[in-house]
């Protein structure tokens, strides 16, 4: 059972749409992606006058293993979470990330991620002197003038960070089937099932069988 770690995902941005007609529109916030997809995967038939004729064309593409299209759209997303955590997302290579430095950032007001698993555990007290020890050892190099990027050593991995996340969206369904699995990492299940959420809300006919 995955428990709260307290993580936020917010969407921030999703690529633009096709009209019926072909013509490209901006997406206003909240309007899917869809039917670029099904525009550019019907260029491939020569149909295009059918887009939006047939419902559950995308999944049908899908189980048809012509995924290729969903890279025509890709979502971007903000992510507050533990380094833990960023560490294994930078892993998926075909997308794009911003990420809170740590080498320019002074980090000396203590923001860190609590296991949950830890809480009303004989392990919570020992943590939590170790966050302010850490924190403690993370400050004195400031103090006697080293710089940022050299004080950053002792911090924790534990310590909070916000990263900004784009994926096409072929890749975003591996990154949810992948992430949100039992095997993986459970403060990456929360964030994955978040991204997920979203994604089927802004894309219901791309990701509603994950």
């Amino acid at each position: 059972m995955i428990t709260d770690y307290g993580t936020e995902v917010k969407l921030l941005a999703v690529t633009s749409r096709v009209d019926e007609t072909g013509q490209i529109v901006e997406a206003p916030a909240g309007v899917p992606a869809e039917n670029l997809i099904e525009w550019a995967g019907r260029l491939c038939y020569n149909n295009q006058e059918k887009l939006g004729a047939k419902s559950g064309w995308i999944q049908e593409r899908i189980k048809d293993g012509h995924e290729s299209i969903l890279e025509h759209a890709s979502a971007t997303f903000f992510i507050r979470a533990s380094r833990v955590l960023t560490h294994q997302l930078v892993r998926h290579r075909i997308a794009s990330y911003s990420q809170r430095s740590q080498r320019y950032v002074n980090e000396s007001k203590p923001r860190y991620i609590t296991p949950p698993e830890l809480i009303g555990s004989d392990g919570i007290d020992f943590f939590k002197r170790t966050m302010d020890f850490c924190w403690d050892a993370y400050r004195h190099p400031l103090e006697v003038g080293m710089p940022k990027e050299i004080a950053r050593y002792v911090l924790p991995n534990a310590c909070e960070t916000q990263i900004v996340m784009t994926m096409n969206f072929r890749e975003l369904r591996h990154f949810i089937k992948l992430r949100t699995s039992r095997r993986s990492l459970p403060e990456m299940q929360e964030v994955a099932g978040k991204v997920r959420d979203i994604c089927k809300e802004i894309a219901p006919q791309v990701f509603e069988d994950l």
